[in-house]
């Protein structure tokens, strides 16, 4: 019994600590970035093809690791593929996911921290190089976006990850008429990348 209210405990401290880390990283944005970020809209509802995309990586250098992403989204509006060429937007990945649909296209990579980089100070790197960084919150997730050229970007965390996060790409179709800015706040967006999880193999 006493084991176990140590490792309650420590699991309460931990995440106490993990939080405060969000907390002072959300701070030590610029100013735009700490703005109060929009209230989000409700969730949609559960689309009635509701599918599963998988993207597989290694991260990791010595001591790699595979790990798993997994998404859900609408099948009847979007398709989710994983190409190894003819990237919508530019990466030095081998191989990325790509999700397509009529408002938007997205698409999903994993990116490797810079020796002695963790996720904290890699976001604040972004928010020194790059325009429209503010804070981003997808279900458990909290991350930045920020402006590149037409397209906005979202620097996601992989939970339990020292060495590689998520980079997701939004680009905005011909056919949607509101601002590209606004498209990380797309219900379908919501959607889909609240229902993010990892998993290590």
């Amino acid at each position: 019994m006493r084991k176990n209210r140590i490792i309650t405990s420590l699991a309460l401290t931990a995440a106490a600590a993990l939080a405060a880390g969000v907390a002072t990283l959300l701070k030590k944005l610029p100013e735009e970035a700490a703005a109060p970020a929009p209230a989000a809209p409700k969730a949609p509802a559960v689309p009635k093809m509701r599918m599963c995309g998988s993207y597989s990586f290694i991260s990791g250098n010595q001591d790699a690791v595979t790990v798993e992403l997994g998404m859900d989204y609408d099948g009847e509006n979007y398709s989710f593929v994983v190409i190894e060429d003819e990237f919508p937007s530019y990466s030095s990945d081998s191989h990325v996911a790509v999700v397509y649909g009529k408002d938007f296209n997205m698409q999903i990579e994993y990116a490797a921290f810079f020796p002695g980089e963790d996720f904290a100070a890699h976001c604040r790197a972004l928010a020194e190089k790059y325009q429209g960084v503010g804070p981003v919150r997808y279900g458990s997730l909290e991350g930045i976006r920020f402006l590149d050229g037409d397209n906005v970007c979202l620097a996601l965390p992989i939970p339990g990850d020292m060495h590689s996060y998520v980079l997701v790409t939004l680009m905005k179709n011909p056919d949607y008429d509101e601002d590209y800015t606004s498209l990380p706040e797309h219900p379908d967006v919501r959607y889909m990348l609240s229902s993010l999880r990892f998993q290590t193999l």
